[in-house]
């Protein structure tokens, strides 16, 4: 397994995530490293597979605004 140093952090986060490990039960190492696992880029195939389902939601695409229609909601914004 890799490490990861992090310099500059204000002292204020790092108490704050101190607080949030202490009442987490759990080392402010361990509370890091769970938001960094938690929190890490999907895959190519995840978001492929996010695309897919979204895809799926909806049977046609949307059509566009015409100019005109698209004029005439501005208008009403006056």
């Amino acid at each position: 397994m890799g490490q990861l140093l992090i310099r500059n952090i204000a002292d204020e986060t790092i108490e704050s995530y101190k607080a949030k490990a202490e009442l987490a039960g759990t080392s402010l190492e361990q509370y890091l490293r769970s938001l960094i696992e938690a929190h890490k880029p999907y895959t190519r195939d995840e978001r492929v597979e996010m695309i897919r389902r979204n895809m799926a939601r909806f049977k046609e695409p949307v059509p566009s605004l015409t100019l005109d229609e698209i004029r005439e909601g501005l208008e009403g914004m006056d």
